[in-house]
C-alpha cells in the first residue's frame, strides 16, 4: 500500500490469487476511502506465446495447445481451430460428426456455466453455491471423460470430425444428468442466488454495462446478452448443427451483475433444451472424414468465429502451402473484458471489484494467450 499524492487516495493491489480473481490476474487499485477511482488490470502472468507456437507446429500437433486457452471451454476452442483448418482445406464433415460437435459443445457451455455460478458464489462469500456449481459440473465432466478419455483437457475433436463415436449407453446417461441439473438450477439454486436477498444486495445495479458501453468495448457473448442485445453467433451466424435448433437467445435488460449471472443460469436450460433435441435426432453413421495426420494448405487466408461460453471467439489464420501455418491469429473475448474494467469499476465500492469481475467470467489463459 503507498500514498498517491492525496492523503485520502492510496494505491493497492489485489491479486494475482487464484481463485478469488479468476485466475492469475492483477489489478492496481487506487482507492478514496473504499471507492475505487482508477483500476489497472494488470495481465501476462501466464502469456505462453499460443500464437507464435502455431508456426512451429503442424495442424493436427496444435491442438493440445487451444485446449489450454480457455481451460473452462477447452472443447469450444477445439471446434473453432478444427472449422478454421478444414475451412481452408476445404473438407466436409459428416452429419453425425456435426451433431456430436455441437452436443459436446453445449455440454462444455453447461460446464463453464456452472463453473461461473460457483465462482460468483464464493466470491460473494457463498461457499454452498462453490460446491453446488462443481457438484453438477463432476456430472458432465464425467460422462465428458466417458466420450473423449479426457475431462478438463479433452482432446476429442480431430480433423475432420472426432476422434470416438459416443459410447452405446450416452444417451441413457445423459438424460438422468440434465434432469438433475435442470431441477436443480431451478429449484436449490434460487435460495442461494437469484432469489436470495443477500445476493440480490451485492449484484443488483452493480457494474452495469449500456449498450453504447458494450459496443464502445467490443464486448461479446453473455456479457452483452445480460444488456439486453440479442446477439448469438448460433442464431445470427449458424454453425454446425444450431440452424437445426429449436432454442432461444436470452437476454436481460438490466445490464449489472445480477443480469449476467442471470443470463447464464437461463443459458444453462437453453443448453439442456439443446441437449435433448441432438440426442434426439442424432444421425448414425460415420463421425470422421478420413484427413491424413500430416497434410499442406494452398496460400489462402482463411477466418472463422464461433459463440463460446465467454462470447465471440474467432481466429485468422494464413497458411502458405506448407504442414504448419504461416500465422494465426486469436480473437479472444475476455481479453475485451480487461479493457472494459477500467471505465466500468471506478466508482464502485472496493468489495465489488470481486462481484463485477465474477460476473464478466474472465478467463487469464485466453487473455494472455
Amino acid at each position: 500500500m503507498e500514498a498517491t499524492g492525496s492523503t485520502n487516495r492510496i494505491t493497492i493491489n489485489i491479486g494475482p490469487v487464484h481463485p478469488s480473481t479468476h485466475g492469475v490476474l492483477k489489478f492496481v487499485v487506487d482507492i478514496e476511502g473504499d471507492t475505487m477511482v482508477k483500476v489497472e488490470p494488470e495481465i501476462g502472468f501466464v502469456h505462453r506465446g499460443v500464437e507464435k507456437m502455431a508456426e512451429g507446429r503442424n495442424y493436427n500437433s496444435y491442438t493440445p495447445v487451444i485446449d489450454k486457452l480457455d481451460y473452462i471451454a477447452a472443447l469450444n476452442w477445439e471446434v473453432l481451430y478444427a472449422s478454421v483448418v478444414e475451412k481452408a482445406l476445404g473438407v466436409s464433415l459428416p452429419p453425425r460428426a456435426v451433431y456430436i460437435r455441437t452436443l459436446m459443445c453445449e455440454m462444455q457451455r453447461i460446464m463453464s456455466h456452472l463453473l461461473f455460478v460457483g465462482h460468483v458464489g464464493e466470491d460473494l462469500g457463498n461457499t454452498t453455491l462453490f460446491m453446488w456449481g462443481f457438484r453438477e459440473r463432476e456430472l458432465l465432466m464425467d460422462l465428458m471423460e466417458s466420450v473423449s478419455g479426457g475431462r478438463l483437457a479433452p482432446m476429442y475433436v480431430s480433423m475432420g470430425g472426432v476422434y470416438y463415436d459416443l459410447p452405446k449407453d450416452f444417451e441413457s446417461r445423459l438424460l438422468p444428468v440434465l434432469h438433475t441439473i435442470e431441477h436443480r438450477v431451478l429449484n436449490e439454486y434460487k435460495a442461494l442466488s437469484y432469489e436470495n436477498d443477500l445476493f440480490i444486495a451485492r449484484t443488483k445495479g452493480v457494474g452495469v454495462i449500456s449498450r453504447e458501453f458494450a459496443y464502445k468495448y467490443g464486448l461479446t457473448g453473455p456479457n452483452i446478452r445480460g444488456s439486453g442485445i440479442a446477439r448469438d453467433l448460433r442464431k445470427d451466424e449458424p454453425y454446425l448443427a444450431y440452424d437445426k435448433l429449436d432454442f432461444d437467445v436470452v437476454t436481460e435488460k438490466g445490464g449489472d451483475a445480477y443480469a449476467r449471472f442471470m443470463i447464464r443460469i437461463n443459458e444453462i436450460l437453453e443448453s439442456i433444451k439443446m441437449m435433448r433435441q441432438l440426442v434426439k435426432d442424432m444421425p448414425a453413421g460415420e463421425v470422421k472424414t478420413k484427413v491424413p495426420w500430416f497434410f499442406k494448405i494452398p496460400p489462402k487466408y482463411t477466418f472463422v468465429r464461433q459463440e463460446t461460453p465467454r462470447g465471440e471467439a474467432a481466429m485468422y489464420m494464413v497458411t502458405n502451402d506448407d504442414t504448419k501455418p504461416y500465422r494465426l491469429k486469436i480473437r479472444s473475448p475476455s481479453f475485451y473484458v480487461m479493457q472494459a474494467l477500467r471505465e466500468l469499476m471506478v466508482g464502485h465500492k472496493v468489495a465489488d471489484l470481486v462481484a463485477i469481475l465474477g460476473s464478466l467470467d474472465p478467463v487469464p489463459g485466453e487473455i494472455d494467450r
